[in-house]
């Protein structure tokens, strides 16, 4: 063999290294490739279930918000029935006061008259006009006083 063949030899020699190193090269960057592809899917997979949560949550959130608002608005009607009845019963008792005021002013008008009427009679009957009760004392003929004891 000769100069030729030996240059084949090394040749190809080189050749095989240069292709076993190439090959172990893209194995390493195939390895490399697929864990990065799972990583990605991984990545994927992750984020996908966080979007899921998200809108989960954001449902539950406005449900929420809905249960909230809805017991607010009957909050707020039942405040204003309060109120509107609070009013009533607030004006109901002012007429009741009135009512009672009134009737207070009545006795106390008719009490008065009794008093006035009561003495007015009794000074009628001591002046001697129209005397619609007599004097009791005049009835047990003393006149009009009683006797003293021990004269």
């Amino acid at each position: 063999m000769g100069a030729a063949g030996v240059i084949a030899a090394l040749l190809r020699h080189t050749i095989n290294q240069v292709d076993s190193r190439t090959r172990h090269d893209l194995s390493v960057l195939a390895e490399h490739r697929r864990r990065l592809e799972l990583d990605m899917h991984k990545r994927e997979l992750e984020l996908s279930q966080r979007e899921k949560a998200m809108a989960r949550r954001a449902t539950v959130t406005a449900i929420r918000l809905g249960s909230h608002a809805r017991a607010l608005d009957e909050a707020r009607n039942a405040n204003t029935a309060l109120r509107a009845k609070n009013s009533q019963l607030m004006q109901e008792i002012e007429e009741v006061n009135d009512e009672r005021n009134q009737l207070i002013t009545a006795e106390l008008t008719l009490a008065h008259d009794r008093f006035t009427s009561k003495t007015y009679g009794g000074l009628r009957a001591v002046v001697g006009s129209e005397q619609s009760h007599p004097d009791p004392h005049a009835q047990a003929g003393y006149g009009s006083r009683p006797p003293r004891s021990g004269s």
